[in-house]
Order: structure tokens, then sequence, then C-alpha cells
């Protein structure tokens, strides 16, 4: 029998090769690989009008966009509800993983805790972590991370667990090794956030406990080389991209070098480093082909387009913004367009390139009533701190009847820095706790992504009483006998059963949830002070059904979030993470 040609072979190792070195190779990897690439029969690409002659024509991002990250750790915490199932591939790994954090270690006085014996645990489970990091993230920027428990596996809950921490690497195809063939590109650990609405009580809910996310909990560790790649290798064009990046945004910097006709390499201006995706977004938007006399013809056709209905009104204001302060003057003549979206993204636009005639559309469309864009009108003047009208119009909105008006005016003045109705705390350094001035009924926001927050809508919010709270598994108990007595709460504790000391309480919700999320500890007289411990997911659903049964007379809301990632390619995610289910 004939042997099979290698060809294809070889054709599977060039685009591994490509895909290693596009994700962040060296400065020399991406100039062989131009060297092997010199072609320029590479397929065309439908361009909409509103990118022609702009970066995004003849160049994209190295790389394609987010980064997956994986691996496997070990959620601690569970008290009964872990595993003690280890997949036999994973059991090495993970006792060398065990023995680096000295566990079974002699001088470091955990000998008699074996590896053996924490995987065995009940109080623990083996669980896969994943997560995605942003294209161009810089070192040290957060990420959501999600955990899910192995299908092998018992794993009752993951509520209430912390995940040690883990160095997440490279994912490729749904896999993650962690050898020297796949690089660390994060590292993650902390409390495990799950589905606050579910009941512990119904069967059906039980698959949503094995799943949840780490809030923020990843965290980036490796420099991703920023890279833009002509689909056509061109010096003069890359020349081009270069010049015209390097006039807009470098000032003194050199924000953009040609490495050869194929890559262009990028650094984060000083000015968009906290908002380093808004640059990105700019970047691809930045006209080249625009002639020194020929932009104001490029601004008014952008103009007439944004008239339209049906145009794109987001990117055409991107390709505006990235032009530059040049397009004021024709900006100000749509500010009164009678067109809504041409009004407000021509004064989008010039708020960002510092117009203070443009202040009053966007204060126009925040403080409207019926004004599709007042969210994003809200979340505009966050941005800018210079407008000072803006905290006026801000304040008024925190007692706005619709929930998600006064959470984004809560936002923005948080962003901005303003403290007169705003007090930002932290329970223990686990979350934060904010307490918002506002004469409206009473409403606690708490988040699920980005960074955990517990939001308190009236600084004088209280527990109503007489009260008897139990939460499910007599996790929590609050109690008190009287409209006039303090609160006690006090806890299960997870790995003996028994219950802790009492906690007295003042009624008032924030020092409720700061006695929930304080980790306990003995005083010198051998007392125990503090709190009862809860990670920010049992504070929240606490909260949640304390809320719902009326002992907080408060409205409670979660931030949304994406639906739960499918990190493990043979388990489905079970329902919206999100939302309460009737």
């Amino acid at each position: 029998m004939p042997e099979k040609s290698p060809q294809p072979r070889w054709r599977s190792v060039l685009v591994l090769l490509y895909f290693l070195l596009a994700l962040g190779g060296c400065k020399e990897g991406f100039q062989d690989l131009s060297k092997s690439l010199r072609r320029d029969d590479a397929p065309s690409i439908v361009i909409p009008p509103y990118i022609q002659g702009t970066v995004a024509e003849f160049a994209g991002f190295a790389g394609g966009g987010r980064v997956p990250v994986q691996a496997h750790g070990i959620v601690v915490g569970l008290g009964n509800n872990g595993s003690s199932e280890v997949p036999a591939h994973l059991r090495g790994p993970l006792t060398q993983y065990l023995l680096r954090h000295h566990i079974g270690s002699y001088r470091m006085g955990t000998s008699a805790l074996s590896p053996d014996r924490v995987l065995q645990d009940k109080d623990t489970s083996v669980v896969l972590v994943g997560g995605s990091v942003p294209l161009g993230a810089p070192v040290g920027t957060r990420f959501d991370v999600f955990v899910t428990s192995l299908p092998q596996t018992q794993t009752r809950s993951l509520d209430g667990g912390v995940l040690m921490p883990i160095e997440m690497r490279l994912a490729f195809g749904g896999l993650s090794r962690a050898d020297k063939l796949t690089q660390i590109w994060a590292k993650t650990g902390g409390a495990v956030f799950v589905n606050p609405f579910v009941d512990p009580s119904r069967s059906q809910d039980m698959a949503k406990l094995r799943a949840g996310r780490i809030i923020g909990g990843g965290r980036v560790t490796r420099l991703q080389p920023l890279r833009l790649q002509l689909r056509q290798g061109d010096y003069a064009m890359a020349d081009l991209i270069q010049r015209k990046i390097n006039e807009r945004f470098g000032g003194e910097e050199k924000i953009a070098k040609a490495l050869n006709r194929f890559v262009i390499e990028l650094t984060i201006p000083r000015d968009y480093r906290d908002d380093y995706t808004h640059f990105l977004e700019l970047v691809m938007h930045l006209p080249i082909r625009t002639s020194s006399d020929g932009w104001e013809a490029r601004t008014r056709q952008i103009a007439e387009q944004m008239e339209k209905p049906q145009a794109n009104h987001r990117e055409l204001a991107l390709v505006w913004e990235a032009m530059g302060r040049q397009v004021v003057p024709i900006l100000r003549t749509l500010y009164d367009s009678t067109h809504a979206a041409a009004a407000y993204y021509a004064a989008c636009t010039g708020l960002r390139l510092r117009d203070a005639q443009a202040e009053e559309v966007i204060l126009y469309y925040a403080a409207s009533s019926h004004s599709l864009f007042k969210i994003s009108a809200i979340e505009e003047l966050g941005r800018h701190r210079w407008v000072i009208r803006a905290r006026s119009v801000l304040q008024r909105l925190l007692d706005n009847p619709n929930e998600s008006v006064r959470i984004a005016a809560y936002e923005a003045l948080r962003k901005r820095g303003d403290r007169s109705v705003v007090s930002c705390g932290s329970v223990d350094g686990k979350f934060d706790l904010d307490l918002v001035t506002s004469s409206r009924d009473y409403t606690i926001y708490a988040t699920q992504t980005h960074r955990p927050k517990i939001v308190l809508f009236g600084r004088d919010m209280i527990v109503q009483r007489p009260i008897f709270f139990e939460a499910p598994d007599e996790l929590v108990t609050v109690s008190a006998i009287s409209d006039t007595s303090d609160i006690t709460v006090f806890r299960k504790v997870p790995l003996s059963g028994a219950m802790s000391d009492p906690f007295p309480v003042a009624p008032a919700v924030h020092s409720l949830v700061k006695t929930l999320g304080t980790v306990p500890e003995l005083d010198e007289a051998g007392q125990v002070t503090g709190g009862l411990g809860l990670t920010y997911s049992q504070v929240v659903a606490v909260l949640y059904r304390m809320c719902k049964q009326g002992d907080i007379p408060a409205r409670f809301v979660l931030q949304p979030a994406e639906p739960l990632q499918k990190i493990y390619q043979s388990a489905a995610t079970v329902g919206r993470p999100d939302m309460p289910e009737p």
C-alpha cells in the first residue's frame, strides 16, 4: 500500500505555528512568519461602508480576540458537599500542586495533612476552571473566571467554597495542559459565587450549585504583544498606518512601530491605560486614506449617514472620534438634529473630544424621561469628571422609579469619585459595601461580574422586627424578639455542623452585611469577635431571601451577567445564572 502524502500534516503544523505566534510570540517569530506568508492572493473581504478607508479595511489584530485559558484546581470549604473522586490523570499533578503549597510539609507544620487526605476529603472538590484573557489586556487586568465540578465526581455544591490559587494556561480545543508546552497567561483563586436564587430543597435545581464564577478572580500575568497584522503585505501601507496612528495618538510617544510589511506593534498611550479597549476600537476606525484637505469631506459624509435611521451610528461615531478634534465644528451642526440618534452620537463624540457645547445634549438625554439613550447618556457622564453640571443631574436620578436608571446613576457617580451621596467601603477585603443616599424606595443591588459589590440604596435601611429568619440548610439564623431589640445572628459551621456563637447586631442592614461577611477572630480573652465569615455569594443569597420574605423592606436586584460559559465540553449549562426562576 503506498504511503500517504505528508502534506496535510505539514499544513497542520503551519496552522498551529501561526496560531502560537499570533497569540504572542516574539518579534523574531513574527518576522520569520511573515517571510513564509509572502502572498498577495489573500481572499478579499466585504468592507462595510462605514469603515472603508480605515485601519480595519487593511489590518486586524494578531490573535483575533480573547485568549481562552483553563486549569484544574481544588475548591475547599465545602463542608460535606465536596467529593473524594479524583480522575486518575489529575491525581499526580494535583498532588504535586499541594506539595508546592506546603501541604504535608513537616517544616510548615502540615505533616499530618497529606495531599491524599486533602483530595479525599468531602470538604474539597476538584474543579475545572476557565476564562478568557481580553485582547491586549495589560498585566494585572482582572477578568471573571468560571468554575464547574467535574462530571465524574459526586460534588453536591460549590456554595461557600474557595478556589485555591492556581495558574491558568492557554487552552487548545477546550483542553489545557500543565506542562511546558503551554504558557501561563493568568492566575486565579478566591471565593466561588453561585446562583443565589437556587433553592437547595429543589432537587431539579441542584445541578446549578455545581457551577459558579469567581468575580474578577482572574489576573493577567503575561505581557501580550499588541500587534496589527496587515491582510496583504505592503511596506507602504504598513508605514502609512504607523504614521497615521502616531500622528493621532502619539504626541511625544511612539505608539505604532512597523516591524515589517505584515506586522505593526502597538503601545497603549498613557491617556488610555484605564480604557485600553476603547483605544483599540479607535485604532481600527482611524481613517488612513484621508488627505489633509479631504478630512472635511469625510466628516460631512459621515454626518449625512448619521441622519439615516438604518445607519450604524456607533461605528460612524467611532470614525469621527478617531479623526480627532478637527471634526468638532461639523459635529455641532448635528447637536440639534431632529434625528435623536444623530444628535446623541454627535454630542457623545463631541464630549469625548472635550467640546463643552456637547454637554447640554448629553445632559438632556440623561434627564429625559422617554429617551432611548438615557442609560447610555448617564454612563457617558460618568466618563467625564470635567462636566460639572453632571453631578446634580446624576444625583436626582438616584431617586428615579426605574431601577436600571438608579443603578446607572450610582455607577456614574462612583466612577466620577462623588462621595457626597455615595459612601464606599469594604467588608474584610472580600467585597465592597456601598451606601447611597436616596429618598426613593429601598433597593439592594449586588454584582456578579467584574467586582463583588453590594450597594444599599437608602442609608437608613433597617431589618424588620420581630424576626425569625433561617437560611436553607440552617446556614444562617437571624432573630429579634421585639420591634425594639437588636437582632442576633449565628451560623452552622460547615465541617462540624455545630452552631457558632451568637452575634448581637444593630438592626441597620449595613451592620448586618458587615457581620455576615467579616471573618471571626479570637480576642485576648478568648471571645469570638468579628462576624460569621460568610462568602460574598452566601451574603448575597441571605439578603435576597430576606428581601423576598419581607424581613428587609427592599427590592433585590442582581446585576445581569453573561450566561455561564460552557467550559466543559460535555457539560451543558443549566438555566440562566442571573435570573430567579418561578
